[in-house]
């Protein structure tokens, strides 16, 4: 066990104190000093920080499985000990009964490991094929721009608007909701299973109010799919609900866990993660103002933009894996049966891989080769929907917002995850844009 002043920083950090959320990279920056990963003992998993490290382990299906990708199952205890104080509730036990009876029988996509995992991304992978991101467009940027409608309006009444709540939030959860057959009315119920669902990500200590939430919105969400589970299979619809409703390979289609588990993480990654993207290119944006000048001149520098700030504000900090033989990395020899976290956002900021690693830098040469959404055959499937969501946002604001500059009352709080890496708010002040004038 590491006893360096690196390691009581992870304390906080897997502590969730909001000073090492926010600034999580000096402590990355000097773990990777290290020949090989160090062990942490209360998170009870070795962190991996090195980029060639990263992506070899992400890439090696043989000697790693990716069965506990948000952390070994001993840092469970505290959300198993809230479940028994929850199961002395009687309002609970319908909900405690349906949550346990399917917990851990499928391994889904994130957390399966070939050859179930391929044959999953054989099903999953059409959803998100070129010709289906280009049939989303239309509804993306009909959705921004509604948007960024509320975003003007605020701002010429104001001069500042919380461009998260306002912005951020609504356009990929809007969007994923509609690939998901989501009805507009249900959009607020799909906000709050989200919140609730990801909640145990990165949080190892949770309430019991955290965790009612979580079973509650849990099973919410398991009794609406399931019913437009079968709905879309009675009628086919072209949207990635159906597909994964509908779809067959070698005569065998997904079960019902599998289907829901897939629903469920495309309802994370496709809001969160993307959410928080848009969040941080924003802020650069208006941290930064020849940044800002010049991406408005140039839009062909938007592209560059979206991949530099998801190498350098992963917004998931890093997944794991766990060792199936005893493996040798660096000084360090990581024993069989062991949990390492890749730590993406430490491995995106290696100076080994990208020079000067700590600076935005849109004219990298190797600006693609960051690993925020994963590598290998785990490579995120909604990736091309993020960037495509990401680039479009980006695009509409600054055709609607000049002189975006960062207000002066924000606190700069951000998630309570060590996973999950944004900012719940940010206030920003600009010039709204109507015509071809500013005012």
């Amino acid at each position: 066990m590491a006893t360096n002043t690196a390691s009581s920083r992870v304390d906080d950090l897997i502590n969730r104190e909001q000073s090492a959320i926010a600034c999580p990279y000096p402590i990355f920056a000097e773990l990777r000093e290290h020949d090989g990963p160090i062990f942490h003992e209360h998170l009870g998993a070795w962190l991996v920080t090195k980029y060639d490290d990263v992506r070899m382990i992400l890439r090696d299906t043989e000697r790693f499985s990716s069965r506990s990708p948000t952390g070994p199952q001993a840092a469970g205890t505290v959300l198993m000990e809230r479940f028994m104080e929850l199961s002395q509730d009687p309002t609970m036990a319908p909900y405690l009964t349906s949550i346990t009876a399917g917990r851990g029988q499928a391994a889904v996509l994130l957390n399966a490991d070939p050859p179930d995992h391929r044959r999953q991304r054989k099903l999953v992978n059409p959803a998100f094929r070129p010709d289906r991101l280009r049939s989303m467009e239309p509804a993306i940027s009909e959705t921004a721009s509604r948007l960024l409608d509320d975003v003007v309006e605020q701002i010429q009444d104001s001069g500042q608007v919380d461009i998260v709540t306002k912005f951020a939030v609504g356009l990929p959860m809007t969007i994923i909701a509609l690939a998901l057959g989501v009805l507009g009315d249900d959009l607020a119920t799909f906000k709050r299973w989200s919140d609730d669902i990801v909640m145990p990500v990165g949080n190892h200590s949770p309430s019991l109010d955290q965790v009612r939430g979580f079973i509650v919105s849990s099973n919410e969400f398991k009794e609406y799919f399931l019913g437009r589970i079968a709905l879309s299979k009675r009628e086919p619809a072209e949207n990635i609900l159906s597909d994964i409703a509908n779809a067959v390979i070698d005569g065998e289609e997904l079960t019902d866990d599998e289907q829901l588990g897939m629903l469920q993480q495309f309802l994370v990654a496709g809001n969160e993660t993307t959410t928080k993207l848009i969040t941080n290119i924003i802020h650069a944006l208006a941290a930064d103002a020849a940044l800002q000048a010049r991406v408005r001149a140039d839009r062909t520098l938007i592209e560059p933009l979206v991949e530099e700030m998801l190498r350098i504000e992963a917004p998931v900090g890093g997944l794991f894996r766990q060792a199936k033989v005893d493996v040798q990395l660096g000084a360090t020899t990581v024993p069989a049966g062991d949990h390492l976290w890749l730590l993406f956002a430490a491995a995106n900021r290696d100076q080994c891989k990208f020079t000067e690693p700590d600076a935005v830098d849109i004219d990298r040469s190797n600006v693609k080769d960051h690993l925020a959404f994963g590598n290998g055959e785990h490579f995120c499937p909604g990736a091309g929907l993020a960037r495509l969501e990401a680039c479009i946002a980006t695009g509409l604001l600054l055709d609607r917002l000049a002189n975006i500059t960062v207000a002066p009352d924000n606190d700069f709080v951000y998630e309570d995850s060590f996973v999950l890496r944004g900012l719940k708010h940010l206030n920003i002040c600009a010039v709204a844009i109507i015509g071809a004038a500013a005012i």
